[in-house]
């Protein structure tokens, strides 16, 4: 869906909220030490209802199903579900495991805690100054009843879903054979570690190719797809793979509403409670895969998804730690790192180290320090430039969701969601290693299709006829 545009009297209220939260922003990043704040998890309770605050604000004025509340949403399940949920006591440390009492409860996490809420009211504020600023008109007409609704590019969606995954199936059965989609999340991550950057690239095709088969016109093929995603819904998630299906299936939802398919209340209760069940479900799974099912004891907690999801808080913790310990900013190395490796690709004369020695990569890093805990948009804007650096990137970031709500013409907000929006969901809990490569491959895709379209259009519409014949007389 697309939100409202403002009126007269609400503008400058948004204006306000944005000015408020910006400075809120600014002013607690400046207050904030290299060597820490002198907080403790005592704090959690304020931090959980502030951010709680900033996203249901946000989802009041756009609408969860916008780029802007759908991103705030899983930015807070995946940055403060856990304090979240320890704060209101619904879990007690002593239900934590021991490696997540050591990172949350140590002297670092409420620090990390509170620079993701600095980091949230950035987002918050970048998003309602453009909302404010920016207005759209759109056609009038109910997107549900108007067959120019349909996405020209649905079906080339549909293909690129059923291709991903193939690749992904094809992978995973070369790798392991057909044990491999009922192992356990460990012998799955180890067969198929040589495929890391082309199983990047399935997800994000599968993302984006999602998003335009749901806003395409209804038909087999689209059918077929759907199926397909759903029937590697049942597989991948008890491999493990829950953020490779959950990111896809929001940004889907996401570019449905933007074409005036928006979910009802109740169903998106029941898809909400359904996920909090399914997540607790897939953490227990993962360990043993499918086939140790038999065996095993399930005892599923809604809130136990947040404490499985907020897990992307362990990230800052680190980079906050690394720093009050004296090391240095990495100045914007990590966000040029891709670029600089994928122009060496390209380019004669330049060199660049193998990826799994480059220490400017951050999921390299993390992997060699800790080990395989993701990574966040926040953990990396503080590792280059600090405290400030967290709130000018999530401002950009918030500033740009926005923006791409805000744009009139559905059919190119949808592009901008399969090509733009995915990229930087998945963000969320990565690095930002591999977003320039995915939105430069999508805005490509979609190039090579308009081409194709105006191509084939101009076949179509070229005339063929032969001239009249006119007799002569004799």
């Amino acid at each position: 869906m697309q939100p409202p545009d403002l009126t007269h009297r609400a503008r400058p209220v948004a204006f306000a909220y944005a000015g408020m939260t910006g400075l809120a922003a600014v002013t607690a990043a400046l207050a904030l030490p290299a060597g820490g704040l002198d907080v403790s998890p005592g704090h959690f309770w304020w931090i959980a209802l502030g951010a709680c605050v900033v996203v249901a604000s946000l989802v009041v004025r756009t609408g969860l199903w916008t780029a802007t509340g759908a991103y705030a949403a899983v930015f807070w399940c995946f940055h403060f579900g856990l304090i979240g949920v320890l704060a209101s006591g619904l879990v007690t440390p002593m239900e934590l495991s021991l490696w997540d009492q050591l990172w949350v409860l140590g002297p670092y996490g409420a620090d990390a805690a509170f620079l993701a809420l600095v980091g949230l009211a950035a987002f918050a504020s970048g998003a309602s100054l453009v909302s404010a600023w920016r207005t759209s008109r759109v056609n009038e007409a109910d997107p549900r009843t108007d067959q120019r609704a349909a996405h020209p590019y649905g079906a080339a969606g549909s293909v690129l879903v059923l291709t991903s995954i193939a690749l992904w199936c094809g992978i995973v059965a070369g790798t392991s054979g057909l044990v491999g989609f009922f192992g356990s999340y460990g012998d799955y991550l180890n067969a198929t570690a040589e495929f890391g950057t082309l199983l990047a690239l399935i997800w994000f095709a599968l993302g984006g190719g999602l998003v335009l088969s749901v806003t395409g016109a209804r038909g087999w093929l689209r059918t077929s797809a759907l199926t397909a995603f759903g029937a590697l819904t049942l597989v991948a998630l008890p491999l493990g793979l829950r953020g490779e299906i959950m990111f896809p299936t929001m940004a889907a939802l996401v570019g449905a509403a933007r074409c005036g398919w928006v979910m009802s209340p109740r169903r998106a209760a029941a898809f909400v409670a359904a996920l909090l069940l399914v997540i607790p479900a897939v953490r227990e799974v993962r360990h043993t895969g499918l086939q140790g099912l038999s065996g095993m004891v399930i005892d599923l907690r809604l809130f136990d998804a947040f404490v499985e999801l907020g897990g992307s808080l362990h990230p800052v913790e680190k980079v906050v730690r690394w720093r009050a310990e004296g090391e240095a900013l990495e100045m914007g190395a990590s966000y040029w790192a891709p670029i600089e490796r994928a122009a060496a690709r390209v380019l004669p004369g330049l060199r660049s180290s193998a990826a799994e020695d480059d220490m400017r990569i951050m999921n390299v890093l993390v992997m060699d320090r800790i080990g395989a805990i993701g990574f966040s948009p926040v953990a990396e804007a503080y590792r280059n430039f600090g405290a400030l650096g967290v709130v000018c990137v999530l401002a950009l970031l918030g500033a740009g969701l926005a923006g791409m709500d805000r744009i009139a013409d559905r059919r190119l907000a949808v592009l901008a969601i399969a090509t733009l929006y995915v990229p930087l969901l998945i963000n969320v809990r990565n690095s930002f290693v591999s977003v320039p490569m995915q939105c430069l491959l999508g805005i490509l895709f979609v190039a090579a299709l308009g081409v194709i379209r105006h191509v084939s259009t101009s076949i179509v519409c070229r005339p063929y006829a032969r001239p009249p014949y006119i007799r002569s007389q004799i």
